[in-house]
């Protein structure tokens, strides 16, 4: 076992800067400790004791900075996370843009599910999906989660899930879109709903892959956001506005506000709920 990690002022700014230019995720100091601990453990499963060394290493090896950054950043999710947030979705947004877009006879419907961890936000998005579309077959329907951890995205194309990812699943969609093992207590997603979402990885800081992200008519990014400092949000965001097709919506988290980082999207009321929307033009 290597000894504990204590990284010196450079040896700090040099890691955390690293991931910063190459994730656009931020730690200030008070996350020394924190990423101290768990720097301690990639370079333990390397074998590596020299800073120096491991550091070439992730500059060099896309694989181990990967789990760097697995190590690094938390993965917490479930099905139906925010229920107030996708009730508004469900009852409101997604009437508007369905109706608008058939009134044009456009019926295709991509959705991107940014920063999808294991893949309970695309699949529920799916299973939302499912159960209101009057005529579902009618659509073409794209769904795609992406993460910039692969060893999350194989966990989401399983979509094998324990009980606590299902904690506000309603009953009845258990049983009609999961199958339960008794024997391991597991959850498995039924296929109607897996086909329906497509994984891939991605760097939400890559300039070159983001440009590439186009025609995207509801855009869910939540709780992914609040890892950025102020200049990533920034550039991030604007790289969601630009994959938006006009009139698109985007949802974040819950204590994330779109406001405090651009004044683009155009507020949209629904009752006593708000929704962000992409200009019509």
């Amino acid at each position: 076992m290597l000894t504990e990690i204590i990284l010196n002022n450079q040896e700090w700014s040099l890691i955390r800067d690293f991931i910063y230019k190459t994730t656009g995720l931020y730690f200030s100091d008070d996350k020394k400790s924190y990423i101290q601990k768990r720097l301690k453990i990639a370079r333990d499963n390397l074998g590596i004791t020299d800073f120096w060394e491991y550091l070439k290493r992730i500059e060099t090896d896309k694989s181990a900075f990967n789990k760097l950054l697995e190590l690094i950043t938390t993965n917490e999710t479930y099905f139906f996370r925010d229920i107030p947030q996708l009730d508004m979705f469900s009852k409101y947004v997604l009437p508007e843009l369905l109706n608008r877009k058939a009134n044009k006879g456009d019926f295709r419907l991509k959705i991107w599910s940014a920063g999808c961890s294991t893949g309970e936000e695309p699949y529920t998005i799916a299973i939302i999906l499912k159960e209101r579309l009057e005529y579902f077959d009618d659509w073409d329907i794209e769904i795609l989660g992406t993460d910039i951890s692969e060893r999350v995205l194989k966990l989401a194309q399983d979509a094998v899930y324990m009980s606590r990812s299902l904690k506000d699943v309603p009953e009845y969609i258990k049983l009609r879109y999961f199958e339960y093992n008794a024997s391991d207590k597991m959850y498995k997603l039924k296929e109607e709903i897996k086909r329906m979402v497509t994984f891939r990885y991605l760097n939400l800081y890559d300039d070159s892959k983001m440009k590439l992200m186009r025609n995207f008519d509801i855009i869910f990014c939540r709780n992914v956001l609040i890892y950025f400092d102020e200049e990533s949000r920034k550039r991030v965001v604007e790289y969601f506005y630009d994959a938006l097709n006009p009139g698109g919506y985007i949802f974040l988290g819950h204590s994330e506000s779109i406001l405090r980082i651009t004044k683009a999207f155009e507020i949209v009321y629904f009752d006593s709920n708000i929704a962000f929307r992409k200009p019509m033009n």
